[in-house]
C-alpha cells in the first residue's frame, strides 16, 4: 500500500514539473479539502457521560441520584413523598431528565428540581451534593440500584427502574 502510494506521489511530482507546477497545488488543495476540521470542545461532553463499566467493581462508591416516584411504588409508601403521579407519568418524566442529564445539564440543580427522594437534603455534610448516597458493602440498598451503581465509572451517568420508582444515578469522581 504504502508502495503505491509513493508510486503516486512520485508520479504527481513528475507530473507537476511537466505542467509548469500546477498540479502540486491542485493536489495541495484537495488534500487539505479531505481533513476535518475539529469543533471546539464543549465543557461537557455527552459521549463522556454514555456508562463505562469500571474495571473492578468497587467495594464502596459515592453517587448522586434521582428519584422518580409514582402512586404504588416503594417511595409512594413513604409519607413524606407526595405523588399523584402515574407510572406512565414518571416513565416519561424520567427519559426527559435522563436527557437533560445526558446533555450536560447541572446534576445538582436536576436532583433539586424532580427527586421525590425525601433524603436528598438531609446530610448537612454533603448538600453541596444533593441526592449523595454512599454506597457500601454493609449499607442497605435496593439490588437493581446498587448494581447500576458499581456497574459506572466516575462522573458517568446511567438509569434504573427499582421497587421504589425510576432512578437516573450519577457515580462521583
Amino acid at each position: 500500500m504504502r508502495s503505491c502510494q509513493l508510486a503516486c506521489l512520485v508520479f504527481g511530482l513528475a507530473l507537476s514539473v511537466a505542467c509548469g507546477g500546477e498540479a502540486p497545488k491542485k493536489l495541495a488543495a484537495e488534500e487539505n479539502a479531505a481533513k476535518p476540521t475539529k469543533a471546539a470542545p464543549k465543557p461537557c461532553d455527552p459521549k463522556d457521560l454514555i456508562p463505562v463499566k469500571p474495571e473492578p467493581v468497587p467495594e464502596s462508591l459515592e453517587v448522586q441520584h434521582i428519584l422518580i416516584a409514582y402512586k404504588g411504588s416503594g417511595a409512594a409508601k413513604n409519607p413524606q413523598v407526595k405523588t399523584t403521579r402515574s407510572k406512565e407519568e414518571a416513565r416519561k418524566l424520567w427519559e426527559k431528565v435522563f436527557e437533560e442529564a445526558r446533555n450536560c445539564a447541572d446534576f445538582n440543580k436536576l436532583v433539586i428540581e424532580y427527586s421525590d427522594d425525601p433524603y436528598k437534603m438531609n446530610d448537612s455534610k454533603y448538600n453541596a451534593f444533593p441526592g449523595f448516597y454512599e454506597i457500601t458493602p454493609t449499607g442497605v440498598f435496593d439490588e437493581t440500584f446498587k448494581k447500576c451503581a458499581q456497574g459506572l465509572s466516575p462522573g458517568n451517568i446511567d438509569k434504573v427502574e427499582s421497587y421504589y420508582g425510576f432512578h437516573i444515578i450519577r457515580r462521583k469522581s
